[in-house]
């Protein structure tokens, strides 16, 4: 039989079993236990330490018991639990008829017809024109600095009074292929702040509006390194709609299609919850030096003895000497224990080496790391709206306006990209 116990939800009765009824009263007692020593120490620094230290002593035992819990099962022959799965609203995606799956004939057939074709088939090289509002702000020009940066192609011409479209019929007969138009608010008094981008595709269109925010310049980053003139690798992440797959289209039609993987630069756009995060990065290959050499197994006869040497080197230290000194000296006095001769890793005899006390070839090598360094900017876009055309803000036909609802209701697990 099960106790029960009346609960709040919703007038109804919950059974509990008896084993979880004694696990909640143990730890309301050790809780008010642990309350009551932690109220008796009146310095709040070292009760706020030994209340973090309870908090993970609490959350390694908690590991330690599922632990135990999932290997008695194996152990035993049961079944393990399947591991929950958090929900998230990308798992939970409500998908829809426009969503891509796989390669789709009907997006191929599309792709070698639309305006973006003559890039993608070497026709046209990339020549990018940016331009800003009327008054630009010095935040703007320092912002248009780090942009030249990354974008090749590309040059600046003043707005002045023009129009846009005046500026687009410009950029058409100078033989442009985009036309990206930033844009800022107007509270100078607080500081100027770049806020939309506008980009036409030359010279059929389409027209993307951008509110722009998350604006970080190169020199806020911490440990950025400086741009090459070497082409970009563009990666284009987790646009998985059509309409997502016409923007990414439109974003890689700005980048030339020959990338020098020899500059290691690499731009990535990446979509996650309708929201295109741009960052621009640099590959970088380092050699790091090993900070302890690895552990060598010889003979049964020697293994106390090789421990030994490998742990008292370890522990020991030197004031004078580099690594591969240090590392030597190890790799010596383990081969004056073994006889002179070479052993594997794993107690396992290495036939690759002969007699004579050759040094291990993998005790000197040391390993390749790969890591990434930060060039900038960085800043998040989020699509407002798809033009067809040219951008024409009174008779402009739409494929997309951002309205913030999907109909009457908004719905969060409803992506557009």
């Amino acid at each position: 039989m099960h106790d029960r116990d009346r609960t709040q939800n919703g007038g109804s009765l919950t059974e509990i079993s008896p084993e979880a009824s004694g696990r909640r009263d143990r730890n309301n007692v050790n809780s008010e236990a642990s309350g009551a020593l932690f109220r008796a120490v009146k310095n709040k620094s070292v009760r706020s330490e030994m209340h973090r230290m309870h908090r993970h002593k609490c959350s390694q035992e908690k590991k330690d018991r599922r632990i135990a819990r999932r290997l008695k099962q194996e152990r035993s022959g049961q079944r393990c639990s399947p591991r929950q799965v958090p929900k998230t609203i990308e798992n939970q995606r409500i998908r829809d008829d426009a969503d891509i799956e796989g390669a789709d004939d009907e997006i191929r057939n599309e792709d070698a017809d639309d305006e973006f074709a003559l890039h993608f088939n070497h026709a046209m090289p990339p020549r990018l024109m940016i331009t800003t509002g009327r008054k630009p702000s010095s935040e703007m020009f320092h912002f248009l600095e780090n942009l030249f940066t990354v974008v090749p192609n590309a040059y600046y011409y003043a707005r002045r009074k023009y129009h846009v479209r005046e500026i687009m019929t410009l950029a058409i007969s100078r033989g442009f292929t985009d036309l990206l138009v930033f844009n800022e608010n107007r509270k100078f008094s607080k500081g100027a702040k770049v806020n939309g981008m506008l980009h036409v595709h030359l010279p059929e269109g389409p027209t993307c509006l951008y509110r722009l925010s998350s604006l970080v310049l190169s020199k806020k980053i911490r440990n950025h390194g400086r741009a090459t003139r070497h082409y970009p690798e563009l990666i284009l992440n987790n646009f998985s709609t059509r309409l997502g797959h016409r923007i990414a289209r439109m974003f890689a039609s700005v980048f030339p299609q020959k990338p020098d993987f020899q500059g290691r630069r690499v731009v990535t756009i990446h979509n996650q919850r309708d929201y295109i995060f741009f960052r621009h990065h640099r590959y970088i290959f380092e050699v790091r030096e090993r900070e302890k050499p690895p552990r060598y197994i010889l003979t049964s006869n020697d293994l106390h003895k090789t421990r030994g040497v490998v742990a008292a080197n370890q522990n020991e230290r030197v004031s004078e000497g580099s690594e591969e000194t240090k590392r030597g000296s190890v790799v010596q006095q383990i081969h004056s224990l073994a006889g002179g001769k070479q052993a594997g890793l794993g107690g396992h005899n290495n036939k690759e080496y002969e007699e004579g006390g050759n040094e291990d070839p993998r005790l000197s090598i040391s390993p390749v790391h790969a890591r990434l360094q930060e060039l900038g900017p960085r800043f998040t876009l989020k699509l407002i709206s798809l033009q067809k055309g040219l951008f024409d803000s009174r008779r402009g036909e739409y494929e997309y306006h951002y309205s913030g609802a999907d109909g009457d209701k908004f719905i969060r697990r409803k992506f557009v990209l």
